[in-house]
């Protein structure tokens, strides 16, 4: 599933060759991949003119002149693919293997655009989604979503506190709760775990003052240097212009279980927490 770096590039390179285009058409072959009713969205999509592309969380946001906002997941096999008139592409997300033309038959949503362009929505496994929310109450929805945490706003006594009320959970559990903090999975989570040199199953609860502020510090260093490249492409995750992301070369510890540590030469280590696969250096990691 995309995290905040590889989402972040996908609205980055969507934005130019979608703001300003109206929407014409909105077809859909697979309707439970809608979080409301067809009708709702033929209403209040087609003949809007989209004029912002952003993100929150793990979530892309389309803003419609209709006075409603588009989200869209793409879960673990999304893929947005834009077409131009000219035959020109942009995709992000997951390709798939073997089939390059679009649209194909993974192809469940397609959005035409005045002047003959396309989006396409294409998924696999079909987790992800599409929903309409009111602009006006797009604050509101997103208040279960903890704070982003590459704006000025998110602190170091912001993460203390919004990590205050899971004193009993794994740092790493509480991480990657989205309620807490917005956008972090398991890649980024380790590797600022890492760079904090915490151990992924110390208790929040446990942690000292200084230990919140090198946290803090370290999930903006991680994430703004994974923004910076592109995300991280270790399975089928693709930029806006199908390029693999190369935050992969530079990780700490995510997937290199046995690999010497980058610091200490230590075998990395694997084990599990909170269901997810979490990799640490038992050495550099207290």
């Amino acid at each position: 599933m995309p995290e905040l770096p590889e989402v972040e590039t996908i609205v980055r390179d969507l934005r130019p060759v979608l703001v300003g285009k109206k929407i014409v058409t909105f077809k859909v072959t697979k309707q439970r991949l809608l979080k409301n009713p067809l009708g709702q969205f033929k209403k209040f999509m087609i003949g809007a003119t989209i004029f912002s592309v952003g993100r929150r969380a793990k979530l892309v946001l389309i803003g419609l002149s209709s006075g409603y906002t588009l989200l869209i997941h793409l879960k673990m096999t999304g893929q947005l693919v834009w077409r131009g008139s000219s035959g020109k592409i942009r995709l992000g997300g997951h390709p798939i293997v073997g089939v390059a033309a679009v649209p194909n038959r993974y192809t469940y949503i397609t959005l035409g655009l005045a002047g003959g362009g396309k989006l396409y929505f294409n998924d696999v496994r079909t987790f992800g989604y599409f929903q309409l929310v009111k602009s006006e109450l797009l604050a509101k929805h997103h208040l279960k979503f903890g704070p982003e945490p590459l704006t000025k706003n998110f602190t170091a006594a912001v993460l203390r506190q919004r990590l205050h009320g899971h004193p009993r959970v794994s740092i790493k559990a509480a991480l990657l709760n989205q309620a807490v903090l917005a956008g972090l999975g398991n890649i980024y989570v380790d590797e600022s775990l890492f760079a904090a040199g915490l151990k992924p199953s110390r208790r929040v609860g446990k942690l000292k003052s200084a230990e919140f502020i090198k946290l803090w510090s370290s999930i903006k260093q991680i994430l703004s240097q994974a923004v910076r490249t592109r995300g991280t492409s270790f399975n089928n995750y693709r930029d806006g212009f199908g390029r693999k992301g190369t935050y992969w070369e530079k990780r700490w510890v995510y997937g290199r279980r046995g690999e010497p540590c980058r610091r200490c030469s230590r075998p990395i280590s694997r084990t599990v927490l909170a269901g997810r696969g979490t990799h640490y250096c038992s050495n550099c990691q207290r």
